[in-house]
């Protein structure tokens, strides 16, 4: 049979899930944004590279 004091449990054991579960969540955004800031800088990094490799073209075509 099942009493009262077992569904109370069973609910406090879903509210801990779902306080977990946020918690999860909100580590996984946390982590999508340091994500997306290193993405961000890896393409800076990388236009940084290509604007080298272009002045020193334009050099080598200067004293050519």
């Amino acid at each position: 049979m099942i009493t009262k004091d077992m569904i109370e449990d069973r609910k406090k054991d879903l509210v801990d899930d779902l306080q977990n579960t946020r918690i999860k969540q909100q580590e996984i955004d946390k982590l999508r944004l340091e994500n997306i800031g290193l993405q961000n800088a890896l393409t800076g990094a990388i236009q940084q590279c290509d604007d080298f490799l272009k002045k020193l073209d334009d050099d080598i075509s200067d004293e050519g």
